[in-house]
């Protein structure tokens, strides 16, 4: 989102807070550093929310955004993969699409726009962002690089949690 000129406010632990002010955080709180919710309602009210927290995190998130001016809260959380595994492919579809109709009419008529991000490929998408990186805008973060022998110590390090980037597998091994 910087790289289209928005201000900033970036959640993240006081150890994150140097790498995340770097790539351009224009804000950082800290959440361990007290009230999450208090600290973010003392800041002007925002135009986007991008949360990849969920939980009760989506009941107060809402209530940070400007009423009535197209601003939207995305969350990277649904419940689509837990309502399949839990109720079968038909059953598990139809409870998501229950969920995500009855929050986006009710938030609608709150004057907030409410979505639940998919991810999918796209060539177009995945060529802006190379221009974006290619400019410097973007700034990809590698935490760590592993061989592909290495797969193993690589989801390891994921389950670990809390890293600082990417984790990549390197499948073309140069010798």
């Amino acid at each position: 989102v910087k790289a289209w000129g928005a201000h900033v406010t970036a959640v993240c632990s006081d150890d994150a807070s140097p790498l995340v002010k770097k790539l351009g955080a224009d804000d950082v709180i800290d959440y361990r550093s007290g009230n999450l919710e208090e600290q973010l309602k003392a800041l002007p009210l925002f135009d986007f929310i991008l949360d990849n927290v969920g939980g009760s995190t989506e009941k107060w998130a809402l209530d940070l955004l400007k009423k009535w001016s197209g601003a939207t809260y995305v969350t990277l959380v649904t419940p689509f993969l837990v309502n399949m595994d839990r109720l079968g492919v038909a059953d598990g579809m139809l409870r998501t699409g229950v969920t995500i109709g009855s929050k986006t009419v009710k938030h609608l008529c709150k004057g907030v726009h409410y979505r639940w991000a998919f991810f999918m490929p796209s060539g177009p998408y995945l060529d802006e962002i190379a221009e974006l990186v290619e400019s410097g805008k973007i700034h990809p973060v590698i935490d760590q690089v592993f061989s592909f022998s290495e797969v193993p110590e690589a989801f390891l390090k994921l389950e670990g949690g809390h890293a600082r980037g990417k984790t990549v597998i390197n499948v073309i091994d140069k010798q």
